[in-house]
């Protein structure tokens, strides 16, 4: 069974691999290679912020518990939330599939309070640009490069045929009170996308191993495939409760050539850094 790139085929999560997969590497798993100090940064600040929370009673805590199982919940803050609230990644989750469902279907889907405000601002981003969407939620492949990921869309906005992808945030505003924006590596996510060469018209399948995601593809698949459509570019729409704006983003064969350099540091530190260290040197007779 085949299907149009206009249709949604969310992945599917598998056990493992078949004999006859080839497996290719997970986009956002091979830019995860990258060094993200604003994640450091984060991460900090929900540790502090727990800190200052509970100031009153951290000192019992640490003779009561002891400062191990502190400085554990501590440095947890980060994997924690406030009851009946979603983390950042789950709502970004529930943000992108209910723009994706509206761009399809064209009916605005009912969502919950916690999302709605994402989805007025995109409401009111969709009346104002009218996108004319091509592709929803299309896996492609790289066989050249060995790569895989699912975009979010391909549309025609403003006369231009653009790759789209969804970032959202919870903050409108960051530390400076200025509209925050889309991190730049971004722009590595969609020239791995444009540069691309196989897109899946059936439900492709992926699979975890060690928090690394990869892509499989089989021969049947392969003939399946339908090839990448051509892009004039790429956009980035950032949404927040405040605003949703479409940012431009450079995807060309330089930005490609650097996520090339990210797929490299990605083979070192899960392949070849394994293999540098040999046996320790032993003296024959020692």
């Amino acid at each position: 069974m085949t299907a149009t790139l206009d249709s949604k085929l969310e992945p599917l999560d598998v056990a493992n691999p078949g004999t006859d997969d080839q497996q290719f590497t997970s986009v956002t798993t091979i830019i995860g290679a990258l060094d993200k100090p604003a994640l450091v940064y984060w991460s900090a600040e929900m540790a502090a912020k727990a800190a200052v929370q509970v100031a009153g009673t951290l000192a019992a805590r640490v003779a009561e518990e002891g400062p191990e199982a502190v400085i554990k919940w501590l440095r947890d803050a980060q994997f924690r939330r406030p009851k009946g609230q979603r983390s950042a990644a789950e709502l970004g989750t529930a943000v992108h599939g209910a723009c994706e469902e509206y761009a399809l279907t064209g009916q605005r889907p009912e969502v919950d309070d916690e999302v709605r405000p994402f989805l007025d601002r995109f409401d009111a981003w969709l009346q104002l640009w009218q996108p004319s969407y091509e592709a929803v939620e299309t896996t492609v492949y790289s066989r050249t490069y060995g790569y895989a990921g699912t975009l979010d869309a391909i549309a025609v906005i403003d006369g231009q045929r653009l790759l789209v992808d969804y970032k959202s945030s919870k903050k409108s505003k960051d530390n400076q009170g200025k509209d925050t924006t889309p991190y730049p590596e971004v722009g590595l996510q969609l020239a791995a996308y444009r540069h691309a060469e196989l897109a899946a018209t059936w439900r492709p399948r992926r699979y975890e191993k060690f928090r690394r995601r990869y892509y499989l593809l089989g021969a049947d698949e392969r003939e399946m495939s339908l090839p990448v459509p051509e892009v004039d570019g790429a956009v980035a729409i950032h949404l927040t409760p405040e605003h949703c704006d479409a940012y431009p983003v450079r995807c060309d064969q330089a930005v490609f050539e650097a996520f090339l350099f990210c797929l490299e540091a990605f083979r070192w530190q899960s392949e070849l850094s394994k293999t540098v260290i040999g046996a320790p040197l032993v003296r024959e007779g020692a």
